[in-house]
């Protein structure tokens, strides 16, 4: 699939890093168990378990009828993500989608191969879309706050960080290179990008809108593209550092770098294998946030961390010497 990119084009790409989408492919990865999101699919669905919501088999059901463990998934759930976008913005922006589009994928998924369950939602689905959009919006929110919003601060911390390094590729190198590093099955062409993966297109969106990439954990190790109207043309990646997303925090109460710099600032040297804000850290590690913020001003000025701004934001990550400083401790 080519994604035809104008000049106009090139010079209105921008990131986002976006809950609903998150939280969509993050169905997947909960059916297909995959290895590296273990420790939340585990929590996850123990979570989704016990909650007390009357309804949360009924919205399970929903869900995985939309969202299949494989195949596409529908364009209608994954709008074009905003700035500053929060998961309410997406289920509002539903009201502006289409009916013809919910059609359209409900069509293609009454052709697949679904749990006899399926057959009945899809059908009903399809009978009155305005009362279906509002069932899959209830289901996605009580989802969200249920599997996903509590390890959101985590994850959104992967995603900006993402984020952070591609800009900086951006000024360096240029929108090229960012494209050269996105993944595998993305290549640039003189036209725009082509994508190696299957994807039925009906309408293509209008040319100037931009570019939208979009850093997605769950996504991982695919791509996700979305090239159809009324959407801007978008594409998801797995983000760097993915792999230590649910990494434990390293011990290092008896190791040789808290000697070295205290007991105190390794623990938060040890913390950081995902950026965080000195809030978060200070919930993470039990300790005043002002405690947090003193060590954190000596820990930058050594090098060992490195302050990464968000809006308003303020988030630190280990610097390569504190990088090196802990795998050799």
């Amino acid at each position: 699939m080519l994604i035809r990119l104008t000049s106009e084009d090139l010079t209105r790409v921008r990131f986002e890093a976006s809950p609903i989408w998150e939280t969509v492919t993050s169905l997947r990865a909960l059916q297909q168990g995959t290895a590296l999101h273990k420790p939340w699919i585990d929590e996850a669905k123990k979570r989704l378990a016990a909650s007390p919501d009357p309804k949360s088999r009924e919205h399970l059901r929903l869900l995985t009828t939309l969202v299949p463990a494989n195949g596409p998934i529908p364009d209608a759930l994954t709008p074009t993500p905003d700035r500053q976008d929060t998961l309410s913005d997406s289920l509002a922006a539903f009201a502006d989608i289409p009916a013809e589009l919910w059609h359209r994928d409900l069509e293609y998924l009454g052709h697949r191969k679904l749990p006899d369950y399926a057959g009945p939602i899809v059908a009903e689905f399809r009978e009155d879309v305005a009362r279906g959009v509002a069932r899959v919006a209830d289901a996605l929110e009580w989802y969200w706050s249920t599997a996903v919003e509590p390890y959101w601060p985590r994850l959104r911390s992967v995603l900006l960080a993402d984020i952070d390094s591609r800009l900086e590729e951006l000024a360096r190198h240029g929108i090229q290179e960012v494209f050269k590093t996105l993944h595998p099955s993305v290549r640039p062409t003189p036209d725009g990008l082509e994508i190696t993966r299957g994807c039925e297109v009906t309408t293509l969106p209008e040319p100037g809108r931009g570019l939208i990439l979009v850093p997605n954990a769950f996504v991982w190790p695919n791509t996700l593209v979305l090239n159809t109207a009324p959407f801007v043309p978008t594409i998801t990646y797995a983000p760097r550092g993915v792999g230590r997303l649910w990494e434990k925090v390293r011990e290092t109460n008896e190791s040789p770098i808290s000697r070295l710099l205290g007991r105190t600032r390794a623990q938060i040297l040890a913390q950081l294998d995902v950026p965080m804000t000195t809030t978060q850290l200070a919930c993470a590690l039990d300790l005043a946030a002002g405690t947090v913020s003193s060590h954190l001003k000596i820990l930058a000025e050594s090098g060992l961390t490195e302050p990464l701004r968000s809006g308003r934001e303020v988030f630190y990550q280990r610097g390569k010497v504190g990088e090196e400083l802990l795998a050799r401790a």
